[in-house]
């Protein structure tokens, strides 16, 4: 052992020079190789400036933290004695065949340099720096090929790194007196797993008979390829000791070259990792952007997926609560499109008229209806068969290439105009054995239908027609109902002194009538009685019950009862005939000739009186239990009814509605009567527009009564029936103008001619059936009434510029003061009202 040698003071890497171990690249190499080389510059001797390398490499190098990264860093020298003498050493043995070693240290306890008998060493395994001693380090060193043996004048090989075990480590190993360790007792770099606690070795010669190695103990993680990073610094650290030591310029020069070589390598090294990194990076690239494609791809499959599970459960909830059946058929055949990407669609259905003969009806979806006007029915031609008669599904992909396709006369295929065909979907709609009808695709490229698209519309045919059995069931129950409320609602009979008028609508959103009804009794002396009433509930059942009660209100009026006890035996009969089933009631009598009104009340809203000077008010003083509650008193109150006074009776269906209150309901009927009155018939259909709307929840029953001023102010009317043919309307134009003029109105005659002239002309456009035109006049007012057989009711829908239809109603709605569509029985009446004044 030797002092430290003083240049080791002083031998630092340069200022900044700080390399990462953790993240050694090729930048790293090749800085640190010239800062290697630098750190040595004027050294003097091969000695001092190893020295200066270990304090290089344990100063320069660091962890990610910048701390120091090697706990230990070692550098040997070795000069063989053989054949050199005091020529290459003067400190040197000169032991034939032997090697002289000296090690220098840089550690934690400081800098220092030691000389070994390396031989002696080895045999004794004398440690010479604590527990990893040199003896340890070089059998792992000449086992690595970094190392030659004693006495071996032969190079150990190229400069070469390795990867090892630190010795200390390991348990200690016996001394082997015979022979010195052999390469194959060292750990090899390949077996050994690289982490923390490691030993970097590298060396090699430096010239003939002089060799290094340098070891560096580091405590931390060494990233992958360390030891090919490292080659190109083990040169350098080479060219530096050899330049120390005054080398001839062949040596100087061979070693720059291999220096130079080795850094070729590592960049060739560093350059084919980088391209096989780029591989893999387009390699893995492609694979994203087909993962990315493929998740594209299943995600819009499963948003259409998603959408045609939303769609089916929605056409699946209209269906099952739709009870109309044009609106069914309509939002079947639309869902149906959708679902099979149709350009078009098309649902022919069967339905029964009046007469119980069946008649096919269709509906169009994805293109306009007129498109269709001008072909007629399809027939059970061989392609339509299949369907009409239920016996399968239909599916081409191009339609006039099947044999069964063009064999029918006239046309022999599709009419000329038809929409273009090729792609053909057709799935029957069966019941119990019963072909309902059937849905229609068509598309003008051809293949366009999976079987997919099959099973779609399959379930959508199931689901509808289980609703229009519903629908029908409905229907038919409906006109059960209604028809048996209208065999039992009374036909107002003409009173003298009076005006009446009624009306009965069903509930708009209702499975069938109800029990709602109104009445007029004729009495003797003069004397009429006013009724109406409701019973809880909807249906047959409920339209029977009315009918008993209303006949049994009838007996006992014609009997000469006072209202309260008519309602008093009315209280008793329906306790009888449905005990448990609520009805109310208001019935009153009129005394003509006195004006006078009785009235009683069982349960009802309360009848509204408008009085000759406009007031209005409820007629609630006296409210009675609905009846069915057993004999009863019920109360009675009076009112006057003088001439120009006006009288209503109704049900709650006209003022209350589930979005409203009843209490709002009554407030808004009486600012309605409070408000310009006019022609009864038309204040009725004022007042239901305005309070129903066709939104009603319940039935409603209306009995209004109306006593004129004066005989002179009575109604006049004129009525005649027309043929519904063109003629019809100047006809009914000279009608109005001769009546107008014979009434002393003939400033009428111009502008009530050309509301005749547009309702007439739709009635004749629209109906099948004799159309009736009636005009009357009634105190200061003048009604045109226009009955037809046709539903359609008229709209005020605005036109576009190159478009003549719809301009008429404008012209009734500008001209009138009032004017409605009243549904009535086989049709409607669509009446307006001009003021005479």
């Amino acid at each position: 052992m030797v002092p430290p040698s003083p240049s080791a003071a002083h031998s630092t890497a340069p200022r900044g020079a700080r390399f990462d171990v953790s993240a050694f690249d090729l930048a790293e190499a090749a800085t640190a190789g010239t800062h290697l080389r630098q750190a040595v510059v004027g050294a003097g001797s091969a000695h001092a400036a190893a020295q200066r390398l270990a304090d290089f490499f344990r100063t320069g190098l660091v962890d990610r933290h910048g701390h120091r990264a090697c706990a230990e860093v070692r550098v040997f020298l070795a000069r063989s004695t053989a054949g050199l003498g005091d020529r290459t050493d003067p400190d040197a043995s000169t032991d034939g065949g032997r090697l002289v070693v000296r090690e220098f240290t840089a550690g934690d306890d400081g800098s220092r340099a030691a000389e070994v008998d390396a031989p002696a060493a080895v045999r004794r395994s004398e440690p010479v720096a604590g527990p990893s001693g040199s003896s340890s380090l070089l059998r792992l060193l000449r086992g690595a090929g970094l190392w030659p043996a004693d006495g071996d004048d032969a190079l150990p090989g190229e400069i070469d790194v390795v990867l090892l075990d630190h010795p200390a480590g390991k348990p200690a190993e016996q001394p082997d007196q015979a022979s010195a360790p052999s390469a194959a007792s060292a750990p090899s770099a390949a077996s050994a797993p690289e982490g923390a606690g490691r030993l970097l070795a590298f060396g090699g010669p430096v010239r003939a008979g002089q060799w290094f190695a340098v070891t560096l103990l580091v405590d931390q993680e060494l990233p992958p390829g360390i030891t090919e990073f490292f080659r190109p610094v083990a040169h350098s650290a080479r060219l530096a000791l050899l330049s120390a030591d005054e080398p001839s310029a062949e040596a100087r020069l061979e070693a720059s070259g291999a220096l130079t070589a080795s850094m070729e390598a590592l960049v060739a090294w560093r350059a084919a990792q980088l391209q096989s990194a780029v591989e893999d990076l387009r390699s893995t690239s492609a694979r994203l952007r087909r993962s990315e494609d493929e998740l594209r791809r299943r995600e819009s499959e499963l948003r259409e997926e998603a959408a045609v599970v939303e769609l089916l459960q929605e056409v699946g909830s209209a269906l099952a609560a739709e009870l109309d059946l044009d609106a069914l058929v309509q939002h079947a055949s639309d869902a149906a499109t959708r679902l099979s990407g149709a350009a078009f669609g098309a649902f022919f259905y069967n339905v029964l008229g009046d007469t119980g003969e069946s008649y096919l009806l269709y509906v169009i979806s994805g293109v306009d209806r007129s498109e269709f006007d001008k072909f007629p029915m399809p027939r059970n031609t061989q392609v339509f068969e299949y369907t009409f008669r239920g016996l399968g599904v239909v599916r081409s992909d191009d339609i006039t290439a099947d044999p069964r396709y063009g064999h029918n006369a006239p046309h022999h295929g599709m009419p000329a105009g038809h929409l273009p065909v090729r792609s053909y979907l057709a799935v029957p709609v069966i019941s119990h054995g019963t072909v309902l009808g059937g849905f229609f695709f068509g598309h003008p490229e051809p293949g366009r239908f999976t079987e997919r698209h099959e099973r779609l519309v399959t379930g959508v045919a199931s689901q509808t027609a289980v609703a229009l059995q519903n629908a029908q069931t409905y229907r038919r129950e409906r006109e059960a109902a209604m028809e048996l409320q209208r065999r039992l609602l009374p036909r107002l009979p003409k009173v003298d002194g009076i005006v009446t008028t009624s009306r009965y609508l069903p509930a708009a959103r209702s499975r069938g009538a109800g029990g709602d009804w109104m009445d007029l009794i004729p009495l003797r002396d003069g004397e009429v009685a006013l009724v109406v009433g409701d019973v809880m509930g909807k249906g047959v059942r409920a339209a029977a019950i009315m009918g008993q009660i209303r006949t049994a209100c009838r007996a006992y009026a014609q009997l000469g009862l006072a209202p309260s006890e008519v309602l008093e035996q009315l209280s008793v009969i329906v306790d009888d005939i449905a005990p448990g089933c609520i009805t109310t009631c208001a019935y009153a009598v009129l005394d003509r000739h006195r004006a006078r009104l009785r009235l009683a009340v069982a349960g009802h809203l309360p009848p509204v009186l408008r009085d000759e000077q406009g007031g209005v008010r409820f007629l609630d003083e006296e409210i009675g239990p609905p009846l069915g509650v057993g004999r009863r008193a019920y109360p009675e109150q009076e009112a006057q009814l003088a001439p120009g006074a006006r009288l209503l009776l109704y049900t709650d269906g006209l003022v209350e509605r589930r979005s409203r209150p009843i209490d709002e309901g009554l407030h808004q009927l009486r600012k309605l009567l409070a408000g310009p009155v006019g022609e009864i018939e038309a204040d009725c259909d004022s007042w239901l527009d305005a309070l129903a709307g066709g939104q009603h929840d319940d039935d409603i029953a209306m009995l209004y009564v109306y006593r004129p001023e004066d005989s002179a102010r009575r109604t006049l009317a004129v009525t005649r029936e027309y043929p519904p043919v063109s003629g019809a309307v100047p006809d009914a134009r000279d009608l109005v103008s001769r009546t107008l003029r014979a009434w002393g109105l003939a400033h009428l005659a111009n502008d009530l001619m050309l509301v005749t002239d547009e309702i007439v002309a739709n009635a004749v456009r629209h109906a099948r059936t004799p159309l009736r035109v009636e005009l009357r006049r009634s105190a200061d007012r003048v009604v045109l009434e226009v009955t037809d057989s046709s539903t359609r009711r008229p709209r005020l829908i605005v036109s576009r510029p190159e478009e003549f239809g719809h301009r008429g109603i404008f012209l009734v709605d500008a001209i009138a003061t009032r004017w409605g569509t009243r549904m009535i029985d086989g049709g409607k009446v669509v009446w307006a009202e001009v003021s005479t004044s």
